[in-house]
Parts: C-alpha cells; structure tokens; sequence
C-alpha cells in the first residue's frame, strides 16, 4: 500500500535486497478483544519472554510475585503481593483451564501464555498493556525488517491501527522500503485480505504515525 509521502524523486534504495530481507523477516498478526476481566491479545510474532518484560514495569513489579510454569502451554503471571501455596495452586489451575485465567485470582495483572514458544495469548487487566504488546510486535517486525533496532511505536499509533476490527495483519510483501521511509501496508480484515490501510516508519526520526 503506497503512502501519500511516495514521490517519483524517493526511489527504494533496496530493491536488489527486499526479496531476501523479505524472506526473512515473519509476517505478524494480532488480535484484540475484550474479556470479563480485561483485555486478551494474541500475536503471532513475540515470545513469551518478550512479552513479559514488555509489560514489567517498575512501578508495578516492586510488590509483585512471577509465577511460570510449563504444561500444555507454557505461561509466566505477574500477581500483585505476595502469593500462598494454595493461591499459586489455585492460579495453576485456572491458567490451565479458564478462558479468562485472570479470574483466578483479583491481583493478578497479567498472564502469558504461548504453545509453541514464538507467539503468545496474553490477559492483562489495563487497555494500555495490552496495546504496549501490540506496539513491541510491530517494532520487532520492523526491526526485523531493516536488521537494526527501532523505537516501538506509540500506543496512540496501536490503538489507531487496532481501533477497526481489532484485528491487524502485516505482511512483509506489503511493506515498502524508500530512502527515509517505510511504508508498512496492514489488513484490517482476514488474513489473507490485501491491506486496506498504512502505518508509517519515518527512518531519520525512528518515529511512526498512521498513513
């Protein structure tokens, strides 16, 4: 999807290397909705570590205990406040089984769960977290994309993107390459759906906005 900042004097410089960064580089999919309890999103391109150290910010980890474990899936949670055998054996339990995991117990913040370990299925309690999940997501991918690291975009940019469907798919073949610019095509729709709307990486000042 071509953004309106393309002109014919801005040529993609990478032309001879797209179909290789390309191929390297995995398309990326999320997927937000809301629950009982707060909010779950599922991205297709972002470890289970990853996500929580997304989501691990001073403020809240001072008074908290992680909980992980490994079963049918593997999860790590965030619980406000010390945490007592039977609690943690309770919180077990519901991650394993419950749709909405974060009913298990009022203090947990968040938990991430993943079955292969490269995408995840995060509950978190706060809007903002879960938008802070998509906007790690997306600077992976485009760090990714031109093999240095970028600056995650805004959650105002997130929630622009997610605000729709709440659902974003991002294909590599649909993202362009120019000399200050990357112009990231992204479906609203299904999957398999061309993109209907674009999100811009400016390089010079490593910011995003939407097209």
């Amino acid at each position: 999807m071509n953004s309106p900042l393309h002109n014919s004097d801005e040529k993609n410089t990478w032309n001879s290397q797209e179909p290789s960064l390309a191929s390297m580089v995995s398309p990326l999919r999320i997927a937000l909705h809301e629950t009982a309890d707060g909010w779950c999103v599922d991205v297709s391109s972002l470890t289970p570590c990853d996500a929580m150290m997304a989501l691990a910010r001073e403020d809240l980890l001072e008074d908290s205990t992680i909980l992980c474990g490994v079963g049918a899936s593997q999860w790590v949670a965030c619980v406000q406040g010390a945490v007592e055998e039977g609690d943690a054996n309770a919180i077990i339990r519901e991650v394993s089984n419950a749709n909405s995991p974060l009913c298990a117990d009022f203090r947990m913040q968040s938990v991430v769960t993943s079955n292969d370990g490269e995408s995840v299925c995060a509950h978190v309690r706060e809007y903002d977290d879960a938008l802070m999940l998509a906007a790690t997501a997306l600077g992976r991918y485009m760090s990714d994309f031109l093999s240095e690291n970028v600056s995650d975009p805004d959650l105002g940019v997130m929630d622009a993107l997610l605000h729709k469907t709440g659902t974003i798919s991002i294909r590599p073949i649909e993202t362009e390459s120019f000399s200050s610019f990357v112009d990231v095509g992204v479906s609203t729709g299904q999957p398999n759906e061309p993109a209907d709307i674009a999100v811009i990486y400016d390089i010079h000042s490593n910011s995003w906005h939407c097209d």
